[in-house]
């Protein structure tokens, strides 16, 4: 068989599939509506009322495997007290030196721009990777505002 009679054989068996299908899908459509009413069964069959089965158990105190008898057991809850103890927080008031945001400075050549602080009325230029001030470090600055670390408390600190 050539390759054009196999091709057309396929494509009559996909067409007489597709026309099977269709018919099946739509071949109650075109019937008419007497012929639907002679096949239509109607079924005349009283409901059954179901009873509810109610089983009553008993409660054996025997063990079914080794015979004995079950001790029934009594728990008895002893009441503990509990102490209540309250942590009390010590409260470190830190001292967070005079500040005051000047605004930052960017060099076309610096990767990093430099910031302007007044620290206790002192001018510090430094950039904002280093520490300065007892441990004082910048975490983060924007136009109008820096976030400070001092001493493991952060601080936002407002241009003017």
């Amino acid at each position: 068989m050539s390759k054009k009679h196999l091709n057309i054989f396929l494509l009559i068996g996909v067409a007489l599939i597709w026309g099977l299908l269709i018919y099946k899908a739509l071949g109650n459509s075109f019937t008419s509506e007497d012929e639907q009413q002679n096949y239509a069964v109607t079924i005349n069959e009283v409901p059954v009322s179901i009873q509810k089965d109610t089983v009553e158990l008993k409660s054996y105190s025997t063990d079914p495997f080794l015979g004995n008898l079950k001790n029934k057991r009594v728990s008895i809850s002893k009441t503990k007290k509990r102490s209540v103890l309250q942590k009390v927080k010590s409260v470190v008031t830190m001292q967070w030196p005079q500040l005051q945001y000047l605004g930052f400075v960017k060099e076309a050549t610096a990767k990093e721009p430099l910031l302007l602080l007044k620290v206790n009325g002192r001018l510090i230029r430094k950039k904002s990777s280093f520490e300065f001030y007892e441990g004082m470090k910048v975490l983060n600055f924007c136009r109008d505002s820096i976030l400070m670390k001092f001493k493991e408390e952060q601080k936002t600190i407002k241009k003017g």
